[in-house]
């Protein structure tokens, strides 16, 4: 089980960490009013914050939520400004301790992760599988509504395996039950804008990671969240694994969306890309959605509603993202259709 830390909370609510942790908060923030106003009365704000917290007093405010289309539909639940600076100064001191108890090959909000580094990781596997001439095979799994999905006791539960600090659990448990509806016994689901439900997300993933490792004793297994891969050197040890994989998540009450069992030469759908042994591309959706906000954004600049600077951004971003693909001829074509001009 490893080593359980204590004394977190004194840590959590330290002035130079809740000044970190609005700093944080703020990033990309700055001029919207929330966050004005609570710099107005900055230090007041923090040191009401930083009493509730220490004194056990402090519940989460009323959620907002909307409607996200890309990459999927998912419905978001934000806080108010001072609920994310709470936050970020929990996962300041608690999330280098999650990090520490996770597996290597888990990729998704972790410092020195992300997307490109599960791509480079699995083209490594299936490089050096192609070498020994065998055929490989593809286990790609995606869970049902991940987020809605999660009950609030596995939450509490997995929060509890490297935390042993009382405040620090009894803070946790009030961010994880802030969405549970009144007297019901047994609360599902975390919402996806919450910091803490990142990592609360990647912790209960971290079940099926040391499952998967210990138990099955996978050598080639991946997860960026809720997507997991495998793989095998045949179909029938590929059917196999995820049969087993489909009782584990039932134990845990999730289900899968989608499961596929393929060849290594039908390229691999992972974080983005398609991804075989000796080249990578970019996935189709990731083509559209990109030509589909190139479109409005032109539309918003010619009316006057953004700067240039905004423009640039978002195709930088994706610039960035693409050219970890074999993409040159496309990036020339999909932005070279894209004109940028104001109305006269």
């Amino acid at each position: 089980m490893g080593q359980k830390h204590k004394r977190l909370i004194e840590k959590i609510v330290d002035w130079d960490n809740l000044i970190e942790a609005h700093r944080l908060a703020r990033r990309g923030k700055r001029n919207r009013e929330e966050v004005i106003l609570f710099e107005a009365s900055l230090w007041e704000e923090l040191g009401r914050l930083q009493m509730e917290l220490l004194w056990g007093t402090y519940r989460p405010g009323g959620y907002r939520t909307f409607v996200i289309r890309e990459p999927k539909r998912r419905e978001i639940a934000a806080l108010p400004y001072r609920d994310r600076v709470a936050q970020h100064a929990i996962c300041n001191i608690c999330a280098p301790i999650w990090h520490s108890g996770m597996i290597n090959d888990t990729y998704a909000c972790r410092p020195g992760k992300g997307t490109h580094a599960a791509a480079n990781r699995c083209q490594r596997w299936l490089r050096d599988m192609h070498k020994s001439g065998r055929p490989v095979w593809l286990l790609k799994m995606d869970v049902s509504r991940y987020f809605p999905s999660i009950r609030h006791a596995l939450a509490k539960q997995v929060v509890r395996r490297k935390i042993a600090c009382p405040a620090t659990l009894r803070l946790l448990d009030t961010i994880i039950d802030s969405t549970a509806a009144c007297g019901e016994t047994d609360p599902v689901g975390i919402p996806v804008g919450n910091l803490t439900s990142q990592w609360i997300a990647n912790l209960v993933g971290n079940e099926l990671d040391q499952w998967a490792k210990r138990e099955l004793r996978l050598k080639r297994y991946i997860r960026y969240m809720d997507d997991m891969v495998v793989l095998c050197w045949s179909k029938e040890e590929a059917l196999a694994v995820r049969d087993r994989f489909e009782g584990k998540l039932a134990s845990m009450g999730m289900t899968f969306s989608k499961t596929s069992v393929l060849p290594a030469g039908r390229g691999l759908n992972f974080v983005g890309y398609r991804i075989w042994h000796d080249h990578r591309l970019l996935r189709r959706q990731s083509i559209v959605t990109m030509r589909r906000r190139l479109k409005a954004l032109q539309g918003q600049f010619r009316e006057g509603l953004i700067s240039l600077d905004r423009v640039q951004a978002t195709v930088s971003s994706w610039v960035a993202h693409a050219a970890h693909a074999d993409s040159y001829r496309l990036r020339s074509k999909v932005l070279g259709a894209a004109v940028f001009r104001r109305e006269n």
